[in-house]
């Protein structure tokens, strides 16, 4: 003990000779006086040799409240350091020291004011300052946002911004900076000190992890993966690799996220992250039976780790095995009481098994749960509420309940500014859908009035002008969104669509074309050859048509839709019928209750003369969209085949009201209209001749 009391005093002694003047107290107010402050007024004459001893007992009662974790000795090791600082009120080392206690036993007002102090007295006091800097992110990681976090961040920001200028070759705190700007959105301030700390440290993986999360926020993906395939190649550690990872998976290249992912667990077999990251990106890339592998490793590792399951609940879904699904989200459940996660997606299971009302229920319940009455919602909270509203209005919209759907859709435009935009085009394609196109119009313009600057806004507005018959209107405004660069894409794909419904092939050709050239990933290039084969097949240009759509499953195999197109075009014309059956039977299993795929596979049956199993499929074609005209078509050509001719007379019937709505784009309705019309009267005239028999 004398040993430790004397290195104690050491300490003290070395720090003691160090004092500043006293500064007087600013004008205004009295503040709250910090232990230093009330010491420095009970007693003006120092007694050094008493504060030595006082703090030497300081330390020890700290050192035993820490190593024995005991309440009661640190509070005695506060009362000890209050003698001391009576005993000599303008140490700034005293006042540094308790303050820092103050911080270790949670009362963070008390050290906030202790540390301030130090620092009137001693503006460059480093310590003191590293301390402040500490509460403050400490408070900012309990924060729960608002005015309240935004203050303490810009203070933790003043503070660092010091210590940095105090000790400019200290990497940790430019790295705390750097992250410091980076959630202050100064994204400048923060790239500059992430580059003086690599300049200072070029290994450090704190900093070019932060760097790299900086570019990849900063919309900068490229970036970001260049500089991490750079390091991981001269440095190849696993923390290093996951940044790569995530920088691949932020730029939706789950392939190399993939990659990456297993090099970090080569290096780091059992790190249960990585597994997690792995497993997600397998889950991203449609790889449902590889991402059931590390999410299995997870949850036996973790038994109590209800995201594994939860995430192991969503593959089963997509893999179609139900009962393994609500098994796992169940359990996800159980051990997540709170979670809202799971509940959406035992919903979206509910919608997948085809009881879209017991997935309404669900949703609606998410919401009352979530709601807050006239209190305000958090960020995370309003994005939450928007995801079920928009889910909710999905399924209200797929059953036909239009005006369910808008009343959802309207309630996610109450919310921040990236949810109210998606709440708006939910609302606009819901009224497209109704080919309400005036209506829809004013929305968009509505919705441009609040958000005149969100390109998707102004191309959704151009797609229903061109729905609306203006179509030289909508290729002017989308020409107008064109600045050559990558976001091109999406400009000249609304725009070969517009052309497209107008029938104008050859300027959709034009404007897909181009958009190809902008196409970089596996979806983006997957989407233009759809369209593409799309565009062609309308001209019936059918062998041009294939080329598109294989290129489009060479992009991605499991593309339902496309897989649904291809094989419906092959049925429609009668030709390679097994095949065809194979194509819409693949988008099928990974759509089971889409209307359109059902239809499909319908008419491929029918196309075979297995009317039986062609009758099944349309019937349940039209329990999920009851009112689509082609879809009303082919089971009254079903049931005409089958002899039942009064009942194919009122399936054409239906079809061709449904017919005779079509959008204004639509240049030559009235083909449709007259076959299903011929059949009508055909049918007509059977029915006729069989009652006058």
């Amino acid at each position: 003990m004398k040993i430790l009391l004397a290195a104690i005093v050491s300490a003290y002694l070395g720090t003691a000779l160090v004092c500043a003047p006293q500064v007087e107290k600013p004008a205004g107010g009295a503040p709250a006086q910090s232990a230093a402050r009330q010491a420095e007024s009970a007693k003006a004459v120092p007694n050094k040799a008493e504060a030595y001893y006082h703090y030497a007992l300081a330390h020890m009662y700290e050192e035993m409240g820490v190593a024995y974790n005991r309440q009661e000795y640190l509070n005695k090791a506060l009362e000890e350091y209050k003698l001391a600082m009576q005993n000599d009120p303008t140490s700034p080392f005293l006042s540094a020291e308790l303050a820092d206690l103050y911080a270790r036993t949670d009362r963070i007002r008390d050290a906030v004011l202790e540390a301030e102090d130090v620092l009137r007295r001693d503006p460059n006091n480093l310590e003191a300052r590293k301390l402040l800097g500490r509460i403050y992110l400490r408070v900012l990681g309990n924060a729960s946002g608002g005015r309240a976090q935004s203050d303490v961040l810009g203070r933790a920001i003043e503070q660092f911004e010091k210590i940095t200028e105090l000790a400019p070759k200290d990497v940790e705190s430019k790295i705390t900076l750097g992250r410091l700007y980076h959630a202050n959105s100064d994204y400048t301030k923060g790239e500059a000190v992430l580059k003086q700390a690599l300049a200072l440290q070029p290994e450090s993986e704190d900093a070019l992890t932060r760097l790299a999360l900086l570019y990849s926020d900063t919309g900068q993906l490229n970036a970001a993966v260049e500089l991490l395939q750079k390091v991981t190649g001269k440095n190849p550690t696993p923390r290093l690799f996951a940044a790569l990872a995530s920088a691949y998976e932020q730029a939706r290249d789950y392939d190399n996220a993939v990659k990456a992912y297993r090099r970090a667990l080569e290096l780091d077999k059992d790190n249960l992250d990585y597994l997690r990251g792995l497993g997600q990106n397998l889950l991203f890339n449609e790889q449902y039976e590889e991402a059931l592998v590390p999410y299995k490793q997870v949850a036996a590792a973790d038994p109590q780790d209800g995201s594994a399951f939860l995430r192991l609940g969503q593959i089963y879904r997509q893999l179609h095995k139900y009962d393994l699904a609500l098994e796992n989200l169940k359990k996800a459940e159980s051990l997540v009481p709170d979670s809202l996660e799971a509940p959406y997606n035992l919903a979206l299971l509910e919608e997948t098994e085809g009881r879209p009302e017991a997935a309404i229920g669900i949703l609606k319940g998410l919401l009352e749960r979530t709601a807050k009455g006239g209190a305000q919602y958090t960020l995370r909270e309003k994005t939450n509420r928007a995801i079920f509203q928009e889910r909710l209005g999905i399924l209200y919209r797929s059953n036909e309940n239009y005006a369910a759907a808008e009343e959802a859709f309207r309630q996610m435009m109450d919310s921040d500014q990236e949810n109210a935009v998606r709440g708006a085009s939910q609302l606009i394609d819901t009224l497209r859908q109704q080919k309400e196109f005036s209506r829809a119009l004013a929305e968009a313009d509505a919705a441009l009035q609040r958000f005149p600057d969100e390109r998707g806004l102004k191309m959704l507005r151009a797609q229903v002008l061109g729905e609306s018959g203006r179509v030289e209107e909508a290729n002017q405004a989308l020409k107008a969104l064109l600045e050559d660069k990558a976001e091109d894409r999406e400009v000249l794909l609304a725009m070969a669509q517009v052309n497209e419904r107008a029938k104008r092939y050859p300027q959709a050709e034009q404007a897909v074309a181009a958009a190809a050239r902008y196409a970089s990933r596996k979806d983006e290039k997957e989407f233009v050859y759809f369209l593409w084969g799309s565009i062609l097949e309308r001209q019936k240009k059918y062998d041009a048509a294939e080329e598109q759509f294989k290129l489009a499953l060479a992009a991605n195999p499991n593309s339902a839709m496309t897989l649904n197109y291809f094989g419906y075009m092959l049925a429609d014309r009668g030709l390679r019928l097994e095949e065809a059956r194979k194509y819409i039977e693949a988008a099928l299993d990974h759509d089971p209750n889409n209307g359109a795929y059902l239809d499909s596979m319908g008419w491929v049956y029918y196309q075979l003369n297995r009317l039986d199993q062609a009758e099944q499929y349309l019937l349940r074609a039209i329990q999920r969209v009851p009112h689509d005209a082609t879809i009303l078509d082919h089971l009254g050509d079903v049931y005409y085949k089958t002899g039942r001719l009064h009942e194919a007379s009122l399936q054409w019937q239906r079809a061709l009201s449904e017919a005779q709505r079509p959008s204004p784009s639509d240049t030559d309705p009235q083909e449709d209209i007259a076959k299903i019309q011929k059949k009508l009267d055909d049918v007509k005239v059977r029915l006729a001749q069989e009652t006058r028999k």
